[in-house]
C-alpha cells in the first residue's frame, strides 16, 4: 500500500463513452466518494454536462479545487477524430471547473496541466485510462496481472518489477495483443459471446442482431450488479428476469415461452462460459510472456470483476480486489472503488503528484 502525501483534495474523473465515473480523494489521501452516472456521449457533449450535474448534486461537502481526468469517450462517433474528442472533452471539463484546476492523464504518473494540452499530446490521452489503473497497481504490487472487466470492455495488463508492461498503447494495438477485449458484462451484444448455443438438444445459431446484451446473460446467471446497469436494454424493456429471457430468446429466433425457463438460464450459463473462455485465453497469452511467477495474483477491477474471481480460482492464483489498493474513509453509496478503478487511480496519481500545488 502506497501512503499518499498530505495534500488538498482531488476529484478523479473517468469520462467514458457510456458512463462517467467519479472518485474523490480527501486531504488525507483517503477515498471518500465514488459515483457512476450514465453518459451516452454519442448523443452530444450536453450528456457530459448533465452527468457532471448528477455527480456533483450527490457529492457531500465541497467540490475539490483539483481535478484529474482520464477518458475513453473520445471514441464517440460524434467526434471526427480521437484528438478532436480529447480536446473537446478536456475543454468541457476546464470550462466547468477552471483551466488551472484540471490535469489530464497522458500515460505518465505526472499529469499534464490542461492548459498545456495540445493535439500531439491528445493521442497519449486517448483511451489511456487502463494505464492509470496499471500504474497505481504497479506501485502497490511487484508482480500481478490486472484484469478490469467493465460494462463494455476488458483490459489486461502485466505488472512485473513494479512496472506496467504493455505491448500496445492505442486501442488498435492493444486489441492485437489481447490486452484489450471488446467484451464486457453489460453493453456487449449477446451475439458477440458465441456463435451458437445448445437449446432443446440442438445447437442453435445466435442471430447477428442486437436483440439482447451481456446484461441479460448475467441477470439470468444472478451475477449482474444491478446498480451499475444504467443503460437501456436492447428493446428498452424491463430489467428483470422475464425481460431478459424474452430478449435472449429473440437472439435465437424464438419466444421465451417456447422452452422452459431453465433452458434460457442454461443458455445464459453457456454464454457465460464462452465469455470466460475468451478472458482465459487472453490471460494465458499474458502469462505466456513469462514475466510473472506462479505466485503473481490476479487483480480484479470493474463491475464484472466477479469473472476475475472465477479466473483466479481456475488458474490457482490469489485474487486481489483493486479497491484494496487504496486508503479509504467511511463512504456511502452502491458503487465500490473497484467499480470506478481508473477514476480512483488518476485521482490518487494526481494527489501524489509532486507538481500539484500544495
Amino acid at each position: 500500500m502506497v501512503t499518499p502525501h498530505v495534500n488538498s483534495a482531488v476529484m478523479g474523473w473517468d469520462i467514458g463513452g457510456a458512463h462517467l465515473k467519479a472518485v474523490r480523494v480527501n486531504g488525507q489521501g483517503q477515498i471518500d466518494f465514488t459515483r457512476q452516472e450514465s453518459c451516452p456521449l454519442w448523443q452530444g457533449l450536453g450528456e457530459l454536462e448533465c452527468s457532471l450535474d448528477r455527480v456533483l448534486s450527490c457529492l457531500p461537502g465541497d467540490v475539490p479545487d483539483h481535478h484529474a481526468i482520464t477518458m475513453t469517450g473520445e471514441l464517440a462517433d460524434n467526434f471526427s477524430s480521437r484528438p478532436e474528442g480529447v480536446m473537446a472533452l478536456t475543454e468541457t471539463m476546464t470550462r466547468r471547473f477552471g483551466a488551472d484546476r484540471v490535469r489530464v492523464f497522458a500515460g505518465s504518473a505526472t499529469l499534464i496541466p490542461a492548459t498545456r494540452l495540445n493535439l500531439e499530446d491528445a493521442l497519449w490521452v486517448a483511451s489511456a485510462n487502463w494505464l492509470a489503473s496499471g500504474l497505481w497497481a504497479a506501485s502497490c504490487h511487484k508482480e500481478a496481472i490486472l484484469i478490469d472487466v467493465g460494462s463494455t470492455t476488458t483490459d489486461l495488463l502485466t505488472i512485473s518489477g513494479h512496472q506496467a508492461l504493455y505491448r500496445g498503447y492505442t486501442d488498435s494495438e492493444r486489441m492485437g495483443y489481447d490486452e484489450l477485449l471488446y467484451c464486457g458484462v453489460m453493453r456487449t451484444p449477446a451475439m458477440m459471446l458465441a456463435r451458437q448455443a445448445p437449446l432443446g438438444g440442438i445447437w442453435s445459431p445466435v442471430m447477428a442482431e442486437l436483440f439482447s446484451t451481456a446484461a441479460d446473460v448475467y441477470r439470468l446467471t444472478g451475477e449482474l450488479p444491478e446498480h451499475a446497469d444504467q443503460m437501456p436494454t436492447a428493446d428498452h424493456g424491463p430489467k428483470n428476469r422475464e425481460g431478459s429471457r424474452q430478449r435472449l430468446a429473440r437472439q435465437f429466433g424464438r419466444d421465451a415461452d417456447s422452452l422452459p425457463d431453465e433452458c434460457w438460464e442454461n443458455a445464459a450459463f453457456f454464454l457465460r462460459e464462452r465469455h470466460l473462455m475468451t478472458l482465459n485465453d487472453a490471460l494465458i497469452l499474458q502469462l505466456s510472456r513469462s514475466l510473472v511467477g506462479n505466485s503473481a495474483p490476479l487483480i480484479g477491477a470493474g463491475v464484472g470483476r466477479f469473472l476475475v474471481k472465477v479466473l483466479a480460482i481456475r488458474s490457482q492464483r490469489q485474487y486481489v480486489d483493486f479497491g484494496d489498493l487504496f486508503s479509504t474513509s467511511e463512504r456511502s453509496g452502491e458503487f465500490q472503488i473497484a467499480d470506478c478503478g481508473p477514476a480512483a487511480a488518476v485521482a490518487c496519481l494526481a494527489f501524489r503528484d509532486s507538481e500539484l500545488p500544495r
